[in-house]
Parts: C-alpha cells; structure tokens; sequence
C-alpha cells in the first residue's frame, strides 16, 4: 500500500496540502518536521515523523524561503531505496529548476508535477483589493493564463501515488482554458453581480504601491509577486492542457466555477467609504483600465 512523506509539514501552504491528501483522497501519510518544529494542524492518522522512514513516494515541497531549496536536496541525499520522489515545480523559479536537477540525477524514480498558475496563490490578494476599491492591479496586460485550481492539482498527485507508470514523466497541470487578467476580473465581477475594473501598471509603479500600502519588503515583492506577473505578461503561462483529466477522469475547474467556491472571501458588497474609495481609484488610473 503506498505511504507518503510530505516534507515541511510546519508550513502552512503544506498543511492544507496534507489535509486535502489525507482526508480528500484518503493517502496515508507522514508529516517531515524539522527538529524543534511542529506541524501546522492536526489530521486524523497522520504521523508527524523528523526523518524519512519506510514510506514509499516522497513528495518534496517548497515553502518562499530562501533555504527551502537547500532542505530539499538534503533530503533527495538521505533518501535511500527505490521511494518515488514527486516534486511540484514552479517552472519561473530558478531554485526549482536546480531542486529538478538534482532530482533527476539522483538514480531514484521521479515525477515532476507543473501547475501553469494555481488559482489559490494567484488569487490570494484578490479580495483586499476588492474590498477596498472594487478593483485589481497588475502588470500582465492582456496575456492569457492557464490558472489551475489547488484542488486539481491535489488529485493528480493522488492519481500519481494511487498509480503506476508515472515514473519519468512530467505532468504540466492547466485549467480548461487561458485567460487574461481583464476577463478574469469581469469573471468575478459576474460572481459577485459587481462591476470590477482590472487596472494594468508600470511594474516599478505596482511595486511602490505595495511598499506603500502594503509595507512590504521589495526583495519579497519581487521573488514572490512581481516574478510571477511578469511570466504572465512574457507569455510563458499561456498553455492549456488535458493533463487533469486525462489522470484523473475529471475536468478541471473553471476561474468562474472557483471564483463561486471563494464567493464569501468578498464580504457582502461595498459599504459606502468602499464606493468612495473605487471612485477615487478609478478616477486616478482611469487611463490605465482594461476592459
């Protein structure tokens, strides 16, 4: 029966990862912890374990860290065995490229998972904006984007431990069509019976706004934010495939069918101090709109 080590079980993104394994797809599992270090919740017949045991998939994860690249080729060195590595790459990130590398050279089976954008990270920043202005800024233009949601890209990973033959392979996970940032905002603003404006900037204009308004770390904003939107705009997320439901015998999920599963992310509508904030929003960059 196949059994699976999760690593960096203490960070959040990989617990609802092992949530929707263990308790969505019934995969049994060991949750890697650093020493010192707890996991981030507590799920029924998952063991939180500080080393890899006798399991027999690996799925190697890798939290926004400067290090996690470095966690992960350690752990690729003490896997002994034929365990199954499974890694799920970020194709724009050049720490996984070299965690890929590594994978690949270690003499253990592999498969290499590749969501195109997963619309639970590309989307996470969507409702403050909303909620605020009634609107969404950006730096994509008009290039297309093949969002996948999260929760697909869980069910191939359980086709793959579930499975055999996926030894070797390389699996790019889309959602059944690219779009752009404007139609993705007027999909929403469908959801929510609300009229949304998508507001398209200079990349150094969107990354003082941040820093601005959002106090955060530029260094941050760009390896977390801005690199992402950039390969939006670059066109290098502007693929489609039939991987989910070639695997799984199932579609994937729309923006529109995921954007109605998070509906409640965006409150009940705008107050009147949210209207006044959209007007002088969409007045300021009025120019700047894509529809």
């Amino acid at each position: 029966m196949p059994q699976l080590l999760v690593s960096n079980a203490d960070n959040e993104f990989v617990g609802k990862l092992i949530e929707s394994l263990a308790v969505t797809h019934d995969v049994p599992i060991s949750a890697l912890v650093p020493e010192g270090a707890e996991v981030v919740a507590e799920w029924p017949d998952v063991e939180a374990v500080h080393g890899p045991g006798d399991e027999t998939h690996v799925l190697l994860t890798m939290p926004t860290d400067d290090q996690a690249a470095t966690r992960a080729i350690e752990l690729v060195n003490t896997l002994e065995g034929r365990k199954h590595l499974i890694f799920i790459a970020n194709e724009i990130d050049p720490s996984h490229h070299e965690v890929m590398d590594h994978i690949k050279e270690s003499g253990l089976p592999w498969t290499i998972v590749h969501p195109v954008a997963m619309m639970d990270f590309a989307f996470a920043a969507l409702p403050p904006q909303i909620n605020l202005a009634g609107v969404v800024f950006g730096i994509s233009g008009r290039q297309p984007v093949g969002f996948v949601a999260a929760s697909d890209v869980m069910r191939v990973l359980a086709t793959i431990i579930n499975g055999s033959g996926h030894e070797g392979q390389e699996y790019v996970c889309s959602g059944p069509a690219a779009i752009d940032m404007p139609t993705m905002v007027a999909t929403l603003g469908e959801v929510l019976g609300r009229e949304l404006d998508y507001i398209d900037m200079p990349e150094d204009e969107l990354r003082t706004l941040m820093v601005q308004y959002g106090k955060q770390d530029p260094d941050v904003i760009d390896r977390l934010v801005l690199s992402h939107l950039r390969a939006w705009r670059e066109g290098q997320a502007n693929v489609v495939t039939d991987t989910v439901a070639e695997l799984t015998g199932v579609p994937p999920m729309s923006v529109g069918e995921w954007f109605d599963a998070h509906r409640e992310d965006y409150g009940k509508g705008p107050g009147l101090a949210q209207k006044a904030a959209a007007k002088l929003v969409k007045a300021r960059y009025r120019s700047r709109v894509l529809k």
